[in-house]
């Protein structure tokens, strides 16, 4: 079976000339885009506690725990490891606890790394 070469041969010859569409990643890093939604990034000084984001969050990814008793201060507890980065929980907090950073590379060995702690 032979295979005939001819019709290949003017993109072969386009595509020499060409400049290469792929970028050597992750030496060579593409800036991130407008509107990226990457990690939750929580700020315990504007949290009120009203825990919406905790019930409106559909991966179930946020837990708010009170520190104290007699003042209001919250921790989060973000589980990355279910976070879907839909963005609801900055859309839904009535005082802008929440904002998405441009953080895109999460790999780890463990899911438990994923967890991250805001105090």
């Amino acid at each position: 079976m032979s295979i005939k070469i001819a019709p290949f041969l003017p993109e072969l010859l386009r595509s020499l000339f060409k400049k290469p569409v792929t970028v050597k990643y992750p030496f060579e890093k593409d800036p991130v885009p407008k509107d990226f939604r990457g990690n939750v990034v929580f700020n315990p000084t504007k949290c009120i506690g009203c825990m919406i984001c905790v019930s409106d969050c559909p991966a179930e990814a946020i837990d708010i725990i009170r520190v104290s008793e007699t003042e209001k201060k919250f921790k989060m507890i973000l589980h990355n490891d279910r976070c879907i980065h839909c963005a609801q929980c900055v859309d839904s907090c009535p005082t802008k606890t929440y904002h998405m950073d441009s953080e895109f590379e999460l790999a780890v060995l463990d899911r438990h790394q994923l967890k991250i702690e805001y105090k």
